[in-house]
């Protein structure tokens, strides 16, 4: 696996975690009635999730540009 790939795996991971704890700000925000720890809850959900999905479409290109170099050398 390339490093960058490896990069943006660890980074896809990093951003659903980021959003569990934005689920979890948004939930003790709702309960508490802490709507600044809610509104920090949603822009992590958020921010997580473009996280993960630009790390995912980073490694689905690595990983499309790595195939199509093993097919030039056939």
């Amino acid at each position: 696996m390339s490093t960058f790939r490896r990069k943006a795996t660890e980074q896809e991971v990093k951003g659903v975690g980021q959003k569990v704890k934005g689920v979890a700000q948004e939930i003790a925000g709702r309960a508490s009635g802490d709507n600044d720890l809610r509104a920090r809850g949603e822009l992590n959900q958020v921010g997580g999730h473009l996280r993960s999905r630009a790390a995912e479409a980073g490694r689905k290109i690595s990983k499309a540009v790595e195939r199509e170099k093993t097919r030039g050398r056939r």
